[in-house]
């Protein structure tokens, strides 16, 4: 019996197999960034940010040294500010909001240990719409805050590949 349920099973899974690796599904990897970027330092004016913490955890991922000075790094991932909005999207007839919009934005700059600008200034945006129940607030709260951690991790990966095709600036001589 054991054999025979071996023998119907096994040709679909290995259908399944070959057609997903035939689509060109990959499981994420680490980002590879360039060699200019070996080790970074991570800056945020905000002590505890959770931005900041993200874009550590990735950059370690991507196999990149995080110290704890700035001095021991080739490069300082500066974040210069973040942002969250909610926007009204639809009413209903009772004129309360029934679907809203998250925007999420953060700038961030890359600079070496000495001010020096390596990648100037840059703007990530990320947005996500929710409806919105008045009858399930608590749950809904929930969603938001899941929402804006979405977003955060959505603006890091964003942030990751773009220091991935990044080339430093190239001061004149």
């Amino acid at each position: 019996m054991n054999r025979a349920l071996r023998a119907v099973c096994f040709p679909p899974l290995l259908l399944v197999c070959l057609l997903v690796t035939a689509c060109g599904f990959h499981l994420r990897g680490e980002t590879a960034l360039p060699a200019w970027l070996e080790s970074a330092y991570v800056e945020s004016d905000v002590r505890y940010s959770e931005i900041a913490d993200e874009l550590r955890r990735a950059l370690r991922v991507a196999g990149v040294s995080v110290p704890e000075q700035p001095e021991q790094a080739n490069a300082v991932v500066k974040i210069e500010g973040e942002q969250n909005r909610r926007r009204i999207l639809s009413v209903g007839s009772d004129g309360r909001p029934r679907e809203y919009e998250l925007n999420y934005q953060l700038s961030y700059g890359v600079y070496d240990p000495a001010g020096k600008v390596l990648l100037p200034p840059q703007t990530v945006t990320e947005a996500k719409a929710y409806t919105f129940n008045e009858v399930d607030v608590l749950g809904k709260s929930t969603e938001r805050d899941e929402l804006w951690r979405e977003l955060r991790r959505r603006a890091v990966a964003a942030v990751m590949n773009r220091l991935r095709y990044s080339q430093p600036v190239q001061s004149p001589e």
